[in-house]
């Protein structure tokens, strides 16, 4: 008896920017993670349809999680559609960045240093 069940997880994230939905596209179940492997292309050709950026993986559980059960949890396709919608040429778009803590200085700055 197999003692690992899988979890496909795929992800849909804006084209654009590093955003992704904190909700996957889909979470499906499967009773190995061969099955998973197998149908991972298949699923994310289904999950393109809906977004153009999409990621997948399939994560092992342990298999009394899914016993008996079929897991298929799908996103509403409304809550993609902003994923798909592109900055307008020309428009104004706001940059976002992350100032590191603890800005390193390179090290060539103190080879005269002694």
């Amino acid at each position: 008896m197999n003692s690992m069940a899988a979890l496909m997880v795929i992800v849909a994230c804006h084209p654009q920017d590093a955003t992704c939905l904190e909700e996957p596209v889909s979470v499906i179940s499967y009773q190995s993670d061969e099955t998973c492997f197998a149908s991972l292309s298949k699923e994310l050709a289904r999950a393109r349809t809906m977004a153009k950026l999409v990621y997948a993986d399939c994560v092992p559980v342990s298999a009394d999680l899914v016993a008996g059960k079929t897991i298929r949890q799908d996103i509403d396709p409304a809550k993609l559609a902003a994923l798909n919608v592109m900055a307008p040429i020309g428009g104004s778009v706001e940059a976002q960045a992350l100032l590191p803590t603890r800005v390193p200085v390179p090290l060539e700055r103190f080879q005269d240093i002694r």
